[in-house]
């Protein structure tokens, strides 16, 4: 697994975060999807997602907002909350181009499934029930 130009860093984690994921996935050839915990002694790292995958309860309809986020066409579920501190980081690398296997992203928390407005989300149904539960934090 390596860095690209199209890799997406922009996640709070720290350099040494960075470089020792990258280290624990350095063999790595093909597409995956993987969350570890981090050594306590890197620290944490921060998390948006709120709701029950992380440890909290389902996030009311009247606390949440929709709106789009960066370059999506489609709105999320957005909360305004503090972002949680939390060891565990997701990965989710793969083929590009002419490299076997770069990071597509990192960031802290569990992997929750995509929007229901993605266009790329394979089971909206699945998605629309994660995310009547769940809201990111408002950036």
């Amino acid at each position: 697994m390596k860095k690209h130009k199209e890799s997406h860093f922009d996640h709070g984690l720290s350099a040494e975060q960075v470089e020792y994921v990258m280290k624990l996935f350095t063999d790595r050839e093909a597409f995956f999807i993987e969350t570890i915990e981090l050594p306590e002694a890197l620290g944490t790292v921060p998390c948006g997602l709120h709701g029950p995958l992380t440890g909290g309860a389902p996030v009311e309809e009247s606390e949440v907002t929709y709106a789009k986020r960066g370059t999506r066409a489609w709105n999320s579920r957005l909360v305004d909350r503090p972002l949680q501190q939390m060891r565990t980081v997701t990965v989710i690398a793969g083929p590009h181009d002419e490299h076997t296997c770069i990071v597509f992203t990192m960031y802290g928390g569990p992997l929750a499934p995509q929007e229901p407005g993605d266009p790329g989300c394979r089971d909206v149904d699945a998605s629309k029930a994660f995310w009547s539960e769940h809201a990111l934090t408002r950036e």
